[in-house]
Formats: structure tokens, C-alpha cells, sequence
């Protein structure tokens, strides 16, 4: 199925199906009996009455002829199936949604359809959204067909998490959008509670008209915000920049539609309340939640920023610090908080007697309906600026976290608002203090208002105070701090901001974390994005001393045979008294000099770790141990990650590893890759598997996209062991071995792996060691003796792969089972028994060398193949003299 969909001709036939499923409900519909008082009409039939005047059989007659015209899109849409395009389909689709949102029209103009109408034009907008789901995949097929070349760059932001993540922050704004039918408009309390709820308009008649009215105007809104949201997933297929840029607009499309539901809604419960109704809105849930969408927004708009490619101008570019961002935040708390200040202090005095009404922003905002219109002034001014402030904040923190251009001009625009606001609200409490005797008779009013009787016949003293005041001054304060430390500045862009392109991932880790404003103008003179890269580097001298250290134990004249026979007497006679064949060593050897990957496998404690351990140890090379994790599931976990906001790479073991071999390379270097097949080798090691096939000098892995280079004192230093500030080279001394365990918990061993790789099978525990000696001394191998060791034995070695008698009649015996041998596998055969032989210069060992390789390369796939006739084939390499290979196909399970 998964495959069909890839065919342009089955999506564009599925949606033409879907097309004639939603041209027949409709038809189904049109012919449903309606609701009391037409239970004994349809709509077809109160079409063909028009001669009634009445409106609704008028509008049931344009229905009846827009139905019919249905046929004209149905009839583009298979002519655009033939012509393997989308315009007609497209034509079709937008037209029987028309179609359906006019029955919406009908429903809520005369609520006649039955519910069960309702519910089958419902699902109608469910087959268009299908519809439009499949048209966009026909779309991406169609383009994948055709000669559009996807760029690098657009692969590179692919492999990146950041589309997925403002895919599912589109899907999320889209549901908030949603729940404007859902929530409340606003609440009207008593004895009848009333709350309007939009999609009620499609069930209920019982509705006031400003809640019809505004369905109307919701439902185009959300139809277009649905349309929107089909035209970026179609970018999202083919060009995920343009996707990423859409999705702004779309979100804030969906931001500012639902400031005007709660803005609506406020201004219907306060016309309400000013009628004396008690009256309240929840129309301001779906505004907090687009808010913080627009924040998850904005930070994955700012890694994308991050990851463009940024250019510099003639003219120097800013960067925006966070310490302008931390004062409007301040200035808006000072703005929130006059709600608790007491903005009108009026204290009444006559002789003894004293009495106070003290009125806070809660206050006025709760009883503004029951107060002087003087109040419901500054209640105005109190919703209006919290409104601003809150728009202005939202807009600060998203422009600060996607690196906006204009966040500057944001900031200053936010901290003119807030002061504004609480300067205005402050002299408002000045102006009950100077306008006493113009509102003694409104003040006592607001002491009846709060139970306190006061007598006509008695003179007053009053005070009028203000505590706004105090807002005023701390917002002034914090104005002065602005400018003091040039807040309205930006600083410039260094060169290592300047660099920042697209990286490959842009996950983050938590220890490098750090705000935005540590990179100013001192700490840019030094900043380093890979300490770990700078330790290394700075033990340059330590690598020195030790390689001098080891020169005193290298050997002068060896070979392959002196070599093993060493590493055998070592091991026996180490502190763990190993035990191991020279037949074992010699495969291992010639296993490395046949491919630069080997995988030792087999069940737990047969010492798989142990020996190349040991090996490492004994000839004085280097062995770094990566231990494989299971939720390993691409590159990154093995190599490391940026993180936009700190700027700094976080480099794994394993890159460390290459990293110190790429710094030491006369020493031969193992990098273990211990318990390899936890996870999918081919998820996180597929890049290496790749660079197998090239030749050493082109075997390079670049670790992300973008330069790294550390800067003191303003100067920049590039790392050693990189190649234009992001390109590791996997040094010729490096050698990877992978340990596999055989069980429950891991995954198969693909043929790609195998194919590049030699194998080593564990089958059983190594006997205990009973006469071994006092430990031996290390003898130091460098890369470069090995890797001679190597040369020689394969310019040395006589054996022909292609002409050995053996293979040929193997490769016979395995041909049914479509086991065959390419080129790279004749070869390392070849490489593999001509080193072997080497190590044994004094004994015939071909045969034994042709059956191992053979054995872990070629015959060791009949494990997961189905072997009719087990004993026949055994038989056969019992002729050839295969025991082993015998031995393993009498093992195999027939299951």
C-alpha cells in the first residue's frame, strides 16, 4: 500500500473517488427530510416549489442548481487525473467545499437539516481534508518525477528535526484555531446561565444574532486558515525553507485571529455588564495558547536562522542581546502589577469619625459596571494596556528567541507602550486628587456602592490619594537604567556569528546551555565552541613525551609470525592469563589488514572484548571503548551536537577518539565499538559503512555544517585535527572492531555490514590458562610497521581468489541459495589468506585460511536462508573437505 501511494495515478484516482463519495452524500443530503416545521419537505423538494415565495425554498433552489453545476468540477477532475496534474482536482475539491460550507449557511439561516445531515456534512469536510492530504502527496510525486532537483541545502535542513517540529506546531495552532467553536464566547451568570458556544449554531435556533454573525465570520476565517495550512504542507514536501517562512504567517494568522474572539468577546460581557447583567469571557484561553505556540515557534525559528547560511553585509549586522528583553519583561511586570495597586485612595473624615475606600486596578475592573463613568475610563485603559502589553511581550520573546532583525525596533516600541500605559493610568489617580469638589457627590456614591452610608446633612473633610504614583516611579527608574546601559543598542556580529549555516542536526544538550548575552563584545574576544577539540589540542606535548616513552620499546626487525606469536605469549602471561590460539591471533590480524572494520561476534564471556584489548595493550597501541547504546538512532549519537543558542559543538567518545588518533598518528589505534547491534548498526554507522569504499586520503567525515574556529584575544585559531573548521579525517592508523552479541536484545546483522566488514565467530570459552609465566614486556608496534607488515604479505602473497578451485565450487554450492561473491569480497578473501599465510611462513595453511574466510564471509549467510536439503549440503563440503563449514551447516536450525 505504503508503495501505491508513491504511484502519481493511484493518488489522483483515490481522490477522485473521494470526490464522487462527497458529490453522493450531498445528493443524500439534498434529499433527507429536515427538521420541524418542513419534516415533510427536503430540500429537493422544497427546490421544485419555488413558485412559494418563501426564501428558504428560494435558497433551496440555488442549492438544488449548484449541485447540479458539480458535475462541470467532477469532470475537470478526471481530465486533470489523465493529464498528471492537480488543477482540476484542486477545482474540485475547493468547489464542493463551497458547496458544503453554503449547506452550513442554510442550516444556520433556517436550522432545518437533521442531525443526522449535519453529521454526514461533517463528513464531507473530513473527505476534502483527505482529499487535500493526498493531493499534496500526489503533488510531492509528481515533482519527484519531474526534473526539479532538490538542493543541498534543502537535504541537509531534511535531515534536521527542524521542519517535523514546526509541522507539529502548524498542526497545534490549527487545533487551537479550532476550539474558538468550542469555547465559550462569553457567560452570562443569574438564574438562566447563557453560554454561546459556536458550533451551537448548527444544533440550536435559540441563539442571539451577534453569535450567528460572528459563526459566520469564524468559519470563513478558519476555512481560510485550513486552505493556508494546505498550501504550507505543500512546501513542506519540496522546499522546507519556504515551508518554515510560510508557517509564520500562518501562526500569526491564527495569533491575531484569536485576539479578535477575546476582544469580541470582552466587549460583548462588558456591553452586557454595563446593562447590569453579570457577565464574564473564557474568550481568552485560545490567545494564552497561541502565545505559547508563537514561543515554541520562535525558537525553532531562531535554530533555522541559525542554521541559514548567514551572510554579512558591507554594512555590520547586529545581534540582539537578552538584556533589552529582561527590562520590557520588568516594565510589563510593573505594568501588571498596578492591578494591585490602590489607584484611588479616598478617606472620609467629619470630627472623630474616619472611614476609607481604597479602590486597586481588581477593583475597578470587578465593579466598573456599578461605578462612575470616570472609572470605566480607567477600567478601559486597564484591559487596553493589559492587552498591549501582553501582545507586545509575546512579541519580544519570540523576536529575541528567532533572532529577529527588528527586535530592537520591538523593544523600544514595548518599552514606549508600558510606560505609556502606567504613566496614563497614574495621572488618572491624580486626577480624583485635584478634581475633588467636581466629584464629592461621585465619591460618596462609591461609599454607598461599598456599604457605607454616609448622612447628606453633614459636611465632609475627604482626602484623594493615589498609589499609581509609585508604578510611575519604578517604570521611570527602569527607563533610566535602559538608557544608562544602552539597552537600545545592538551589538555586532563577530565573524564566528557570522558563519553560523545549516547543521545537520540541531538538537540540543543541557550543559551548554547559556544565554545569548554571554557572547558580547569581551567574551566574543575569547570564546572557544569546542573545549573538548581545545584540550586535546593543548596535549600536544603530553602526546610527545609519551611517544617518546614508547619509541624505547619498539621493535626493529618483526613479522607477521614474530608478531603473533608475541601477542600469544602476552596474553597467556598478562594479569588476566588469556588464552588464545595463534590460529585466533592470526585471524584477527589478517582480519584488520583485510578490511578496516571487523566484527567479533558470539555469545557473552567468550572473550570477544578481551582480544582486541589485549592486542592494543600488548603491541602499545591505543583503544578507545564506545559502549552502544540502544536508543541510538542516527550519526549524531555517536558524534555530537550543536547547540544554536550556546554556539558550542558537544563532540561524543567516538569523535573524541578520532579525533586524538588524527592528533597521534604513528600509533596504531583500535576504536571498539562494544555491544554494536543494541541498536540498527546501519542508523548510526551508515556514514562509516559509506566511507569504506573510499581510498584512505578520502575518508572524511564532516562533523556539521557550519565553521568552527576559537578565538583569544580576538584572534582566531583553527582546531589541529580539523579540515575547514568542520571536516574530521578518519586517520590510516584507526582501525574499528565491533563486538556483537547473539540474542534477544539485539538486531541482525545486515549483508551491507557483513559484506564490508570481516567476521570473527566466538563459539565457545577459551580453556583456562595453567602454565603461564611472570608478565612480559610490551613491544611498540607503530601504525606505520603494521601497515608495512600488511603491504608486504599482500605484494607477497601468490594466492588467486578468482582461480582457487575451492571458492569456484563454493560458489556453485551457493548459487541456489543466491549467495555469490563480488569484487569486494574476492578481495578481502584474497588479502585475508595471503596475510594469514604470512603469519605462518613455515606451514601450508591456504586450505585452513580459504575455509575461515569463507566460513565468517560467504557460508555464514545460510543462517537466515531456507535449506531444503540440510544433509545434501553438508555432504558437499564434507567432498570439499570444508569441515568447518560442514560442522556449521550440521548446526543450523531448520526452523
Amino acid at each position: 500500500m505504503k508503495a501505491l501511494f508513491k504511484k502519481s495515478w493511484f493518488t489522483g484516482v483515490l481522490a477522485l473517488g473521494l470526490l464522487l463519495l462527497i458529490f453522493l452524500i450531498d445528493l443524500w443530503v439534498m434529499n433527507l427530510k429536515l427538521r420541524i416545521p418542513y419534516q415533510n419537505d427536503t430540500m429537493m423538494s422544497l427546490a421544485r416549489d419555488i413558485s412559494d415565495g418563501d426564501f428558504i425554498n428560494i435558497f433551496s433552489f440555488v442549492l438544488r442548481i449548484l449541485f447540479f453545476v458539480a458535475f462541470i468540477p467532477l469532470l475537470l477532475s478526471g481530465l486533470s487525473v489523465f493529464k498528471k496534474t492537480n488543477w482540476g482536482l484542486t477545482t474540485g475539491v475547493l468547489y464542493f467545499l463551497g458547496f458544503n460550507i453554503t449547506l452550513i449557511v442554510y442550516q444556520a439561516s433556517y436550522n432545518a437539516l437533521s442531525i443526522f445531515s449535519i453529521i454526514l456534512i461533517i463528513f464531507n469536510f473530513i473527505l476534502m481534508t483527505a482529499i487535500f492530504i493526498t493531493l499534496i502527496i500526489r503533488k510531492k510525486t509528481l515533482i519527484e518525477n519531474s526534473d526539479i532537483k532538490v538542493t543541498e541545502k534543502d537535504k541537509e535542513l531534511t535531515k534536521s528535526k527542524i521542519p517535523l517540529s514546526v509541522l507539529i506546531i502548524d498542526f497545534v495552532a490549527l487545533a487551537i484555531a479550532l476550539s474558538t467553536f468550542f469555547i465559550p464566547l462569553y457567560t452570562l451568570g443569574g438564574i438562566d446561565p447563557y453560554r454561546p458556544i459556536l458550533i451551537s449554531v448548527l444544533f440550536t435556533s435559540d441563539l442571539s444574532y451577534d453569535v450567528i454573525i460572528y459563526f459566520f465570520y469564524n468559519f470563513v476565517i478558519f476555512l481560510s486558515i485550513f486552505l493556508y495550512l494546505s498550501r504550507c504542507l505543500t512546501y513542506y514536501f519540496f522546499d522546507k525553507s519556504k515551508f518554515i517562512t510560510e508557517s509564520k504567517s500562518f501562526i500569526n494568522f491564527i495569533f491575531v485571529t484569536t485576539i479578535i474572539f477575546f476582544i469580541t468577546g470582552l466587549s460583548i460581557s462588558t456591553y452586557y455588564t454595563l446593562t447590569g447583567s453579570i457577565a464574564s469571557t473564557p474568550a481568552f484561553i485560545p490567545m494564552i495558547l497561541m502565545s505559547v505556540v508563537i514561543f515554541a515557534y520562535s525558537i525553532f525559528r531562531g535554530k533555522y536562522n541559525a542554521f541559514e547560511a548567514l551572510t554579512v553585509d558591507q554594512k555590520q549586522m547586529k545581534y540582539p542581546r537578552i538584556e533589552p528583553l529582561l527590562y520590557v519583561i520588568l516594565l510589563t511586570a510593573i505594568s501588571v502589577l498596578m492591578l494591585l495597586l490602590y489607584i484611588v485612595k479616598i478617606e472620609i473624615s467629619y470630627g472623630t469619625y474616619t472611614n476609607s475606600v481604597r479602590l486597586s486596578g481588581l477593583d475597578i475592573l470587578r465593579d466598573y459596571a456599578v461605578l462612575d463613568p470616570g472609572y470605566r475610563i480607567i477600567a478601559f485603559i486597564l484591559v487596553t494596556m493589559l492587552i498591549t502589553v501582553g501582545i507586545t511581550l509575546v512579541t519580544s520573546i519570540s523576536s529575541y528567541l528567532s533572532k529577529h532583525k527588528q527586535f530592537s525596533k520591538i523593544v523600544i516600541l514595548a518599552t514606549v507602550l508600558n510606560i505609556f500605559f502606567v504613566f496614563a493610568i497614574s495621572i488618572s489617580g491624580f486626577y480624583f486628587q485635584i478634581a475633588k469638589e467636581i466629584n464629592q457627590s461621585v465619591l460618596i456614591e462609591i461609599f454607598s456602592t461599598y456599604g457605607i452610608n454616609l448622612l447628606d446633612s453633614i459636611t465632609y473633610d475627604y482626602k484623594v490619594g493615589t498609589d499609581a504614583i509609585y508604578a510611575l516611579i519604578a517604570a521611570v527608574i527602569v527607563l533610566v537604567i535602559m538608557f544608562a546601559r544602552k539597552s537600545f543598542d545592538r551589538d555586532e556580529l563577530t565573524p564566528l556569528e557570522a558563519t553560523l549555516s545549516s547543521s545537520s542536526d540541531i538538537s540540543t544538550t543541557g550543559d551548554e546551555a547559556v544565554p545569548a548575552d554571554a557572547y558580547d563584545d569581551e567574551n566574543l574576544q575569547n570564546f572557544d565552541p569546542c573545549p573538548a577539540f581545545t584540550d586535546l589540542d593543548q596535549s600536544t606535548e603530553i602526546y610527545e613525551k609519551d611517544l617518546e616513552k614508547r619509541e624505547g620499546f619498539k621493535v626493529k626487525e618483526t613479522s607477521l609470525n614474530d608478531l603473533v606469536n608475541f601477542v600469544v605469549e602476552y596474553a597467556r602471561n598478562s594479569r588476566l592469563h588469556l588464552s588464545y590460539t595463534p590460529e585466533d591471533i592470526a585471524t584477527f590480524v589478517s582480519g584488520m589488514g583485510a578490511s578496516k572494520l571487523s566484527i567479533l561476534q558470539g555469545m557473552s564471556g567468550t572473550g570477544k572484548t578481551s582480544l582486541p584489548k589485549i592486542f592494543s595493550e600488548a603491541i602499545y597501541g591505543n583503544i578507545d571503548i564506545i559502549e552502544v547504546e540502544s536508543s541510538w538512532k542516527d550519526k549524531n549519537e555517536l558524534l555530537g551536537y550543536y547547540n544554536e543558542f550556546s554556539m558550542k559543538y558537544t563532540p561524543k567518545k567516538f569523535t573524541l577518539a578520532l579525533y586524538k588518533a588524527a592528533l597521534n598518528k604513528e600509533i596504531f589505534t583500535i576504536i571498539l565499538l562494544d555491544e554494536m547491534n543494541l541498536s540498527r548498526i546501519e542508523y548510526y554507522f551508515s556514514d562509516f559503512l559509506s566511507l569504506m569504499e573510499n581510498e584512505e586520503e578520502y575518508r572524511e567525515i564532516k562533523l556539521i555544517n557550519i565553521k568552527l574556529n576559537r578565538k583569544e584575544d580576538d584572534e582566531e585559531i583553527e582546531y589541529k585535527a580539523l579540515e575547514h573548521g568542520n571536516t574530521l579525517k578518519v586517520p590510516a592508523n584507526v582501525w574499528f572492531i565491533g563486538t556483537a552479541n547473539r540474542d534477544e536484545s539485539t538486531f541482525v546483522i545486515s549483508d551491507k555490514v557483513y559484506d564490508r566488514a570481516h567476521t570473527m565467530n566466538f563459539t565457545k570459552r577459551a580453556p583456562k590458562v595453567r602454565n603461564y609465566q611472570n608478565p612480559i614486556a610490551r613491544k611498540y608496534y607503530d601504525y606505520e610497521i603494521i601497515n608495512d607488515l600488511f603491504m608486504d604479505a599482500k605484494a607477497a602473497g601468490d594466492f588467486d581468489a578468482e582461480q582457487n578451485e575451492i571458492i569456484k565450487k563454493v560458489e556453485v554450492l551457493l548459487a541456489p541459495f543466491n549467495i555469490s561473491f563480488g569484487n569486494r569480497i574476492l578481495k578481502q578473501i584474497e588479502d585475508f589468506v595471503n596475510i594469514y599465510k604470512a603469519c605462518f611462513p613455515n606451514e601450508d595453511v591456504e586450505k585452513e585460511a580459504v575455509e575461515k574466510i569463507l566460513l565468517s564471509k560467504v557460508v555464514a549467510k545460510l543462517e537466515v536462508k531456507t535449506i531444503d536439503d540440510k544433509e545434501q549440503l553438508e555432504m558437499e563440503f564434507d567432498k570439499l573437505d570444508l569441515k568447518l563449514c560442514a560442522e556449521f551447516i550440521k548446526r543450523l536450525d531448520n526452523e
